[in-house]
C-alpha cells in the first residue's frame, strides 16, 4: 500500500489492485467532509482503510463513496468500505444501482468477462442496503472549502460511466472513460469491454474530454496526469488500432480472441502483471468483436 499526494486537497491510495502496485488507486478527496473516489476489488479494501488510518482520517470522517461504474475493480470494494464506514454514503449510476443492492448477476457477468485466470483477483462483493445507495448521474457534492465534485457522463467503456469534475483543481476523475495509464507496467491503452461497450459512445466522450481542456486527469488505472491531449489523443489512436484490428479479422473470417489480443497488447510477462495484461486485453478485444458483430447485425436487419 503506497500514499501519495496528488493536489492540495486530493491523495491517492494504491490499494494494489489485483495485486499489483502502479494498477488502480482510490483517490480521497478533503473538504470539510471527505469523499472518496473509486473503490477497487473487495480484496482492496483492508488497504484502504489502511491508507485512511494513515492519513489520519477517521473511519466516521468519510461521508461519501464515488464510484465511476459498475465494473468490479470500480465498485467491488463498495459494500465492504461502506460497512467499515457507517457514515458514508454510496453513489453511483442509478441505472446500475441494483447490482450493488444485490450483487449476484453483476459477479457472474464479470467472471465471465475478465476469464477464469483473473477472476480470483477480484473477491466477492457485499451488499450494500438500498437506503444508502444514491444515484450520481447529477451529482453537485460540497465538501466544504471551496471543494466541489461535479458528475460528467462519460458513456462509451459502459453506458453508466460518470467521471467527476474537481472544481478546485479543474481535474477529472476519470475513471476507465478513456482507458489505462499503467506506466510501470508499460500497459497504456483503452478498455472496451464486454457486454455493453459501445464504440461511437466512447469516441464521443474521448472528443467531449478533449474540448474540456481539463488540466490534469485522474486516472483509476493509473494516477494524475497533466498531458491531458497527449493521453486522450493516444487512447484514440490505440482505440482506432483496435478496430482496425477486429475489422481486418472479421474480414478474414478469423477472430481469434487470444491471438488478437496477443497482437494489440504483446505482453511477453508471465508473472502477476501478465495475467492483467492478458484478461484485460483479451476482455477489450471480445468487446470490440461482440459491438461490430452487433453493429452488423443491426445495419442488415434495417
Amino acid at each position: 500500500m503506497e500514499i501519495f499526494q496528488v493536489d492540495d486537497h486530493i491523495w491517492a491510495i494504491d490499494h494494489e489492485l489485483l495485486g499489483l502496485p502502479g494498477v488502480g488507486v482510490t483517490y480521497v478527496a478533503r473538504g470539510e467532509e471527505v469523499a472518496l473516489i473509486e473503490t477497487g476489488t473487495a480484496l482492496t479494501a483492508p488497504q484502504t482503510l489502511a491508507g485512511l488510518e494513515a492519513l489520519n482520517i477517521p473511519r466516521d470522517a468519510v461521508r461519501h463513496i464515488l464510484c465511476t461504474h459498475i465494473h468490479m475493480d470500480h465498485c467491488g470494494g463498495a459494500g465492504h468500505l461502506a460497512a467499515a464506514l457507517p457514515s458514508a454514503t454510496v453513489y453511483i449510476n442509478s441505472s446500475v444501482a441494483e447490482h450493488l443492492a444485490n450483487p449476484t448477476k453483476l459477479m457472474a457477468s464479470v467472471r465471465r468477462a475478465v476469464g477464469e485466470e483473473a477472476w480470483p483477483l477480484h473477491g466477492e462483493l457485499l451488499p450494500i442496503p438500498a437506503e444508502r445507495i444514491r444515484p450520481a448521474e447529477t451529482l453537485q457534492l460540497d465538501l466544504g472549502r471551496d471543494v466541489v465534485l461535479t458528475a460528467i457522463a462519460t458513456p462509451g467503456h459502459s453506458p453508466d460511466h460518470l467521471s467527476y469534475r474537481d472544481h478546485k483543481s479543474g481535474g477529472l476523475f476519470i475513471g476507465d472513460a478513456a482507458g489505462l495509464v499503467m506506466e510501470r507496467w508499460g500497459l497504456i491503452f483503452p478498455v472496451t469491454p464486454v457486454p455493453t461497450y459501445n464504440l461511437v459512445a466512447h469516441q464521443q466522450t474521448i472528443a467531449m474530454l478533449r474540448e474540456l481542456n481539463l488540466p490534469r486527469i485522474f486516472v483509476t488505472h493509473y494516477g494524475p496526469h497533466d498531458d491531458v491531449d497527449h493521453q486522450l489523443g493516444f487512447a484514440a489512436e490505440r482505440l482506432d488500432e483496435l478496430v482496425d484490428l477486429v475489422h481486418r479479422a472479421l474480414a478474414d473470417g478469423d477472430p481469434d480472441v487470444d491471438a488478437l489480443a496477443a497482437r494489440w497488447v504483446p505482453y511477453p510477462d508471465d508473472g502477476p502483471a501478465g495475467v492483467v495484461a492478458r484478461s484485460w486485453s483479451r476482455m477489450s478485444v471480445a468487446g470490440m468483436i461482440r459491438y461490430e458483430l452487433k453493429r452488423r447485425q443491426a445495419a442488415e436487419n434495417g
